[in-house]
């Protein structure tokens, strides 16, 4: 199967949030009706780059509209915005992988013209899941691409692709979306107030998509936990320590929530030197403070660095928990 596609409200380019950059290239290209075959839109989850596809193929095929903004009224646009444009195709993760058989049931489609006789739009989201087979076959089509057909694949980043597709491919790069968008956007279209919406937007680490689709509740409840944990592990015993490192470890996804804690805690302490009105959790602002006179700039830059570093190697597939024991030892137990 192809996969569905998602029915949901499609938007133009232009009010896609924090990605003024990528918008910027994707509306040249459709002005000066350059827009190459094959495009890569990289970048965390819940940034805009499905929004932007699909919006990208909502301009190419309005019947009223020529260039980036598209009607939302003609036939075409409201195909597309109930996902049943026979020319808009998006491929998907089945299960955990996209696997050969959607890319071959793909380029069998793809033999016949496109049905509403614009252009056809082909969208495969997390391209990063592509098995082997579906990465060469999908390389065929970007090679021998057919009339009037546009290809765009999302990713998380383009070395999570063969590089021949990479090549293959225009890359776009959707950033993070700064903590301040997120938190207007929480306030406006959550009515979340200016503390927690800052709290939910460091926690969603630059995705959008996160954090308004977040369960406030159970993401400060659990920050509470998590971050209560961070705390206590000050003064703990080497055994204390080591036990902390085994449990987390285990998982690569709990590992680096907590580093993430570890960041904001001890970026707090040290902004708190400087602007204590800026930390992030202000509800532990009288502890923070306290810790922030225990420590020098210089001690504290060390900690942040190992931490970033920890994360660094984490992320190359060193030994989880080791990293993180010695991550540990440099926190707390370091003079």
């Amino acid at each position: 199967m192809l996969g569905g596609l998602r029915k949901r409200t499609v938007i133009s380019l232009e009010p896609i949030i924090g990605q003024s950059h990528a918008v910027r290239l994707l509306t040249r290209m459709l002005e000066n009706d350059r827009l190459p075959h094959a495009l890569l839109f990289t970048g965390i989850d819940g940034i805009g780059k499905q929004t932007a596809a699909k919006a990208l193929a909502m301009a190419l095929n309005c019947l009223r509209s020529a260039g980036v903004l598209a009607c939302m009224e003609c036939r075409c646009c409201k195909k597309v915005i109930s996902g049943n444009h026979p020319d808009i195709i998006i491929v998907e993760p089945s299960s955990r992988f996209i696997k050969i058989g959607q890319i071959r049931a793909l380029r069998k489609h793809l033999s016949f013209a496109p049905v509403e006789g614009g252009r056809r739009v082909i969208i495969i989201n997390d391209a990063h899941c592509m098995n082997v087979e579906a990465s060469n076959a999908i390389l065929k089509i970007l090679e021998e691409p057919p009339d009037n057909t546009h290809v765009v694949l999302t990713a998380h980043q383009t070395s999570d692709l063969l590089p021949t597709i990479v090549s293959r491919c225009q890359h776009i790069a959707f950033n993070p979306v700064p903590v301040a968008k997120i938190v207007e956007e929480l306030a406006n279209r959550r009515d979340v107030d200016e503390d927690t919406a800052t709290t939910i937007a460091v926690l969603a680490k630059g995705s959008l998509g996160r954090a308004m689709s977040a369960d406030i509740e159970k993401w400060m409840g659990w920050r509470k936990e998590l971050l209560g944990r961070v705390i206590s592990l000050s003064g703990g015993s080497m055994h204390t320590l080591f036990g902390f490192a085994e449990e987390v470890s285990k998982d690569k996804d709990k590992l680096q929530d907590t580093l993430d804690m570890f960041i904001m805690w001890f970026r707090d302490i040290l902004i708190c030197k400087f602007h204590p009105e800026k930390i992030l959790n202000n509800d532990y602002a009288p502890r923070i403070e306290r810790i922030s006179k225990e420590f020098s700039v210089d001690e504290l830059l060390n900690r942040i660095t190992a931490i970033f570093a920890t994360q660094r190697a984490v992320l190359k597939n060193a030994n989880r928990r080791l990293a993180l024991e010695v991550l540990l030892l440099n926190l707390y137990l370091s003079s």
